[in-house]
């Protein structure tokens, strides 16, 4: 018995009462106990003959089973805008717990949810107002949105923009469902305004050509204001949009999410730090 406790790393005592209870639940007797050792009743040996492969089956099922997840990629989910300009560089060679990586983009942070929690995903980068309680999250950066404009616009000496000024405005946006799309709309009616959406386009940079073709402005997250050097567009920040756009990792593994927050936060600077 001793040397049984000591291989299983247990108190003798602790082994004892795993045998009680085993024979409880089998409701047998297994072990002839004697002063001088213990060894296997009639029962206990046809359990043993029954049990050994069982376990040899469950021990070669756990082993099938690790080589399955290691060659199984971790999923990831991330909004379009986060994807084309947030994620590409911090996840470049990316492999966590030993497993490749497939990223999957979803144009809302309610359908990404709803991806994860159905299994389909392992982490989702999201809106912050759309994590559930269940999950374990960590906010990354937070940002404001920008009004977008052509060069020609009457705005293009100015260095911001309020949002009241912005509602009379040929108004593009993204097709339904869209986060930012929502907020827009949200933010408009909050001050008596009904948005004067002229356009809606797909997702993608065809936003950003609509606007330098002159057919309107847009609103947009500040990710991807920064990124419009090469269009013939400027962007100016909104001083009272509301709220900024918090973005967040969620995942159903505290394990899996540590890792990936680390890896993430310590690729590159945030949006919030750069220059």
């Amino acid at each position: 018995m001793s040397k049984a406790a000591k291989a299983r790393n247990l108190s003798q005592p602790a082994l004892s009462k795993h045998i009680r209870n085993l024979e409880h639940d089998l409701d047998i007797v297994l072990f002839y106990r004697t002063s001088t050792g213990i060894e296997l009743t009639e029962a206990g040996e046809r359990f043993y003959n029954r049990i050994v492969p069982i376990l040899a089956e469950l021990s070669a099922i756990r082993q099938e089973l690790r080589q399955f997840r290691r060659t199984t990629p971790i999923a990831i989910g991330s909004l379009p805008s986060l994807a084309t300009y947030y994620l590409p560089q911090r996840i470049k060679g990316l492999r966590l717990l030993d497993r490749p990586m497939t990223l999957m983009i979803q144009n809302t942070s309610g359908e990404l949810i709803q991806s994860l929690l159905e299994g389909r995903l392992d982490a989702v980068f999201i809106d912050t107002l759309y994590i559930r309680e269940s999950l374990w999250s960590c906010e990354l950066f937070t940002e404001s949105y920008y009004a977008v404009f052509p060069l020609h616009h009457r705005f293009r000496s100015r260095k911001s923009v309020e949002l009241a000024e912005l509602c009379e405005e040929p108004l593009i946006v993204h097709q339904a469902p869209c986060d930012t799309r929502k907020h827009i709309i949200e933010q408009m009616e909050s001050l008596g305004h009904k948005p004067n959406i002229i356009s809606e386009v797909a997702f993608g940079d065809f936003i950003l050509g609509a606007v330098a073709a002159g057919m309107g402005i847009t609103i947009i997250p500040e990710l991807m204001a920064k990124h419009i050097g090469h269009l013939p567009l400027f962007a100016l920040p909104i001083t009272n949009f509301g709220r900024n756009r918090s973005i967040s990792i969620a995942t159903r593994s505290r394990k899996l999410g540590s890792q990936l927050y680390e890896f993430i936060s310590t690729s590159v600077e945030s949006p919030s730090t750069q220059s």
